[in-house]
C-alpha cells in the first residue's frame, strides 16, 4: 500500500496486516477502533469548540477512503459514527447532544447511525391509513418515552456506547404528507438494549459485526430527544447528505486497495506463454485503463458532491441539485467500485478467488454497496423523478 498522508503510519500497516485475519475470523476490529480513539482520529467530525478538529466534507471524505482502503470493514464503522456525529452537529444546543459530543471527546467513544425509515417515497394517507415506516415503536411516557422493535444491521455496535433511532411514535394524529417519525439516542447501558449476537451473518463485510438491536421495553428520558417529536425526518435532514457521502467513500476505498493491488501485481507476474510481466500485454493494460478511467472518474464525482454539500451547509440550505448530486454519487461509486474490483480479479485470474486472498474479500465487501438505502433500483426511480419534476399521488406505480 502507497504511504498514507491522514493516519499515523504504524497505524494502518496493523490496519492492512490485520484486515484479513478479522475477516476470516469475523471478528470484530477492536484494537482499530482503539487506535483510531488514541490517534483522535474519531473526533474529526466534532465541532472545534468541544474539542473536535471540524473537517469539512471533503476532508472526511478523504479519511473515510483512506481507512476503507485498509480495512473496509472498520471503514464502513467509522464512516457511520463520522456521518452521525456531522449531521447532528446542528442539534449541538440541545444539552444532552452536547454532553454527549464531549463524552466521545474526552472519551474515546463511538456512536452508531441512525435506522433508515421507509420514507424516500411517500403518499397522501389520512391517519386511519398510517402506515410504520420504521420497525421501532416509540411511546410517549411520564418523563421520556418506551421504545420497542428491532433496529437491524448496526455496524460498529461492538464498540459502540450510544445508538440514534428513528422510531414510528404512536398518537400522532395529523393528515397528509407527515410522517410522525420520532429521532432519540439510546445508550447501550440502557436496560432492554439487547444485541443479538450472531444475526450478522452475511458473507461481506464481515469483520464489522453489524449485529441487530434489540429493544424491548427501553425507556428513554425526554432530553434525549433530536428534533421535535413526530418530526424527527425533518429535524435532521443533514443525515441523509454526510450518509451517502460516507458511504460512497467507503466503497471509493475499496477501489483504490484494488487498484493498488492490481498494479503491483500486473508488474511482478508474468505471462505462462510470453514471460514477459503481465505490464506488457494489451489485454491487461486495457483493463488497467478501464480501472482508471473509473476510479479517476469516482473520485472527481465524490469531490464535486463534497464541495456542494461543503455550500449547502454553509447556507444551511438543501437544495434539489444536492439530493441529485447525492444519489448519482451513491450509485456511481457503487456500480464504479464492483467493476473496478471485478477487472482487478479478471487479471489476478482464478487465483482471487481464493480464501485469503485481498481480492476475494475485497469482492464480498464491495457486493454490499448497492444495497445501502437507497437501493439500487429505489435510487434510480428517485433520482429519475427529482430530474423530471414528477409528483405521484401514489407510492411508487401501485
Amino acid at each position: 500500500m502507497a504511504s498514507s498522508t491522514i493516519l499515523n503510519g504504524s497505524l494502518f500497516e496493523e490496519m492492512f496486516k490485520n484486515a484479513n485475519m478479522y475477516d476470516q475470523n469475523e471478528s470484530f476490529p477492536h484494537d482499530n477502533f482503539k487506535g483510531i480513539a488514541d490517534e483522535e482520529l474519531h473526533l474529526v467530525t466534532l465541532p472545534v469548540e468541544l474539542g473536535g478538529k471540524g473537517y469539512t466534507p471533503e476532508q472526511t471524505s478523504k479519511l473515510i477512503t483512506e481507512i476503507s482502503s485498509y480495512c473496509s470493514s472498520t471503514g464502513l464503522c467509522i464512516a457511520m459514527h463520522y456521518y452521525t456525529l456531522a449531521g447532528l452537529e446542528s442539534h449541538i444546543d440541545n444539552p444532552y447532544v452536547r454532553n454527549m459530543f464531549q463524552e466521545i471527546a474526552t472519551k474515546g467513544k463511538f456512536i452508531t447511525s441512525f435506522n433508515q425509515p421507509n420514507v424516500m417515497l411517500t403518499a397522501a394517507i389520512s391517519s386511519k391509513e398510517k402506515q410504520a415506516y420504521t420497525s421501532i415503536q416509540i411511546n410517549k411516557v411520564a418523563g421520556g418515552y418506551i421504545v420497542n422493535g428491532i433496529k437491524p444491521y448496526v455496524s460498529g455496535i461492538e464498540c459502540a456506547s450510544y445508538i440514534p433511532i428513528f422510531g414510528d411514535q404512536i398518537g400522532f394524529e395529523e393528515d397528509g404528507f407527515d410522517l410522525g417519525i420520532t429521532a432519540l439516542i439510546l445508550e447501550k447501558r440502557d436496560k432492554g438494549v439487547i444485541i443479538e449476537e450472531e444475526s450478522w451473518n452475511l458473507s461481506g463485510m464481515r469483520a464489522s459485526k453489524s449485529n441487530n438491536v434489540i429493544l424491548e421495553n427501553v425507556f428513554v428520558p425526554e432530553e434525549r430527544v433530536i428534533g421535535r417529536p413526530f418530526y424527527g425526518i425533518e429535524d435532521t435532514s443533514e443525515l441523509v447528505y454526510w450518509s451517502r457521502l460516507a458511504i460512497s467513500s467507503v466503497y471509493h476505498g475499496i477501489s483504490i486497495a484494488s487498484f493498488n493491488h492490481t498494479k503491483d501485481l500486473v508488474k511482478q507476474r508474468t505471462d505462462r506463454i510470453s514471460k514477459k510481466a503481465l505490464s506488457f500485454l494489451p489485454g491487461v493494460q486495457f483493463k488497467v485503463a478501464d480501472m482508471k478511467i473509473k476510479l479517476d472518474t469516482s473520485f472527481s464525482q465524490l469531490l464535486n458532491y463534497s464541495n456542494q454539500l461543503e455550500e449547502a451547509l454553509k447556507l444551511n440550505r438543501f437544495p434539489n441539485d444536492l439530493n441529485i448530486t447525492s444519489m448519482v454519487t451513491k450509485a456511481y461509486l457503487s456500480n464504479a467500485a464492483n467493476d473496478i474490483v471485478w477487472d482487478a480479479m479478471q487479471i489476478e485470474g482464478m487465483g482471487s478467488l481464493n480464501k485469503g486472498n485481498l481480492l476475494e474479500r475485497l469482492y464480498r465487501d464491495v457486493r454490499a454497496a448497492t444495497f445501502h438505502q437507497p437501493t439500487e433500483d429505489l435510487l434510480k426511480e428517485l433520482l429519475a423523478k427529482k430530474t423530471l419534476g414528477v409528483i405521484t399521488r401514489k407510492n411508487r406505480w401501485a
